[in-house]
């Protein structure tokens, strides 16, 4: 079978028209055949009681026809209707005209005011005999027992078949071809839709549009929705990638024009020396910033929801063996029930930073907790007993876009990657003292885009 959904669809429903018809059709024959059949009973019944009712016996007691039958076939030699009396002797005791030169046997065994019908063949043609018993009164209160028998040929019956058959096929045939023509139109306009998205597809491929219509069917409109999602978040990646390699190539110049210039230099001092320090550092931390921006990923339209707990008892975990000096406490709220949907590589980005810069700047105690928001969104709430960052500083350490060479109170590139990360996650964060007397981070990020 191909694999076109359209042929599919018109194979099947053609089949399963042609099974329906096909049965109709063999169901009206039979039901028409036994009609005939029927009607052909019907009138041997009615031919039998014309005959009963000219039959008599005379004076003698001898079985006698008072006129001739109304149907004149029993007049006609070798006709399609023949008649029959035969004594309770099973003799031969009167037959129409048509019977004349055919011999038919009466049967043994008949019980008075019984009807039986036979088929049987008379002149090579196939018949239909009825045998019926009956008793005569005759005129002197004597009576006789006698078997009447009315036969007629199937011919006709069996004409009046055939044609029916004929004209029956040759409209269930027709009937059939229009409906399965019908059925292509349909299914064809029903499948317009996809052929719609198919061609819109085309066109954003080629550049002519953006994104796919909204006025697809019902059914399609979800797919095609899905479908924009997955567009923008392609496009919003390779935008991102396009303006991280931008960014890092305008931010490379300075630096790679400080070491072009101390490369022309014969002799290096320690002032030259420390500048080559500084500028090389300054291309690692540009070079690690951008990468990690990049790698920033964002909502994912098929992304699973995460469970958060386990990412963040992974991230605790490492973070004791790497300040294990510091002998921090380390309190965790989260339950095991909450999820999020994003890459997994951006919630270790984004939770490890702070949970890093954290442990770095506390003195004895850090402590994350994470709260759903009435089904929009999650809370993560991250705090720390460190010195805390200055007030006339913070605004400049979560400035967006912040360079490495910018960062304050030794920052480094983590928090401009976490505002990255929450800016993709159409997210907030905001920072304040705490409690505790460090600092206070709080970052909430919706369920969806």
């Amino acid at each position: 079978m191909s694999n076109s959904i359209q042929s599919r669809l018109i194979l099947s429903a053609s089949f399963v028209l042609l099974c329906f018809l096909g049965l109709a059709g063999a169901v009206l024959d039979m039901a028409y055949q036994n009609g005939v059949q029927q009607a052909l009973h019907e009138r041997l019944q009615i031919q039998l009681y014309s005959i009963l009712a000219e039959a008599e016996l005379n004076e003698e007691n001898q079985f006698m026809m008072r006129s001739a039958l109304a149907d004149p076939r029993f007049r006609q030699v070798d006709s399609d209707l023949y008649a029959y009396v035969f004594s309770n002797e099973q003799q031969l005791t009167w037959r129409s005209p048509s019977a004349v030169g055919l011999q038919i046997k009466p049967l043994q065994q008949l019980a008075t005011g019984v009807n039986r019908y036979l088929e049987s063949r008379v002149n090579e043609q196939p018949s239909v005999a009825l045998h019926y018993r009956a008793i005569l009164e005759g005129t002197a209160g004597r009576s006789r027992e006698f078997e009447f028998i009315v036969i007629e040929s199937q011919q006709r019956m069996n004409s009046q078949v055939a044609g029916f058959r004929s004209v029956l096929w040759q409209w269930l045939g027709g009937v059939a071809a229009l409906l399965i023509l019908t059925q292509f139109v349909i299914i064809r306009k029903s499948l317009q839709p996809l052929r719609l998205i198919v061609n819109d597809l085309e066109s954003i491929q080629q550049g002519d549009s953006q994104q796919l219509a909204n006025d697809y069917s019902d059914e399609l409109k979800e797919l095609a929705s899905m479908l924009n999602k997955l567009i923008v978040n392609e496009r919003t990646h390779l935008k991102r990638y396009r303006d991280t390699l931008a960014d890092l190539a305008h931010s490379l110049k300075t630096p790679l024009s400080v070491l072009t210039g101390l490369y022309t230099q014969g002799e290096l001092n320690t002032v030259d020396i420390q500048m080559l320090k500084t500028q090389t550092q300054q291309m690692r931390q540009l070079v690690d910033y951008q990468l990690q921006k990049a790698a920033a990923k964002g909502h994912q339209t098929l992304a699973a929801p995460l469970a958060l707990e386990p990412i963040i008892q992974q991230i605790i975990n490492s973070l004791n063996k790497v300040y294990m000096d510091k002998q921090l406490t380390a309190s965790v709220n989260v339950s095991t029930a909450i999820k999020f949907s994003a890459e997994r590589g951006d919630l270790y980005e984004l939770l490890g930073n702070l949970l890093d810069n954290a442990y770095k700047w506390a003195d004895s105690a850090v402590s994350i907790s994470v709260q759903e928001q009435d089904n929009s969104g999650i809370k993560i709430v991250i705090e720390d007993d460190g010195p805390g960052i200055p007030a006339e500083q913070l605004a400049a350490v979560l400035q967006r876009g912040i360079r490495a060479d910018e960062a304050v109170n030794g920052q480094g590139i983590g928090l401009a990657v976490i505002n990255e990360l929450v800016r993709l996650y159409n997210g907030t964060l905001t920072s304040k003292p705490c409690s505790l007397g460090g600092q206070h981070w709080e970052v909430c990020l919706p369920k969806k885009a």
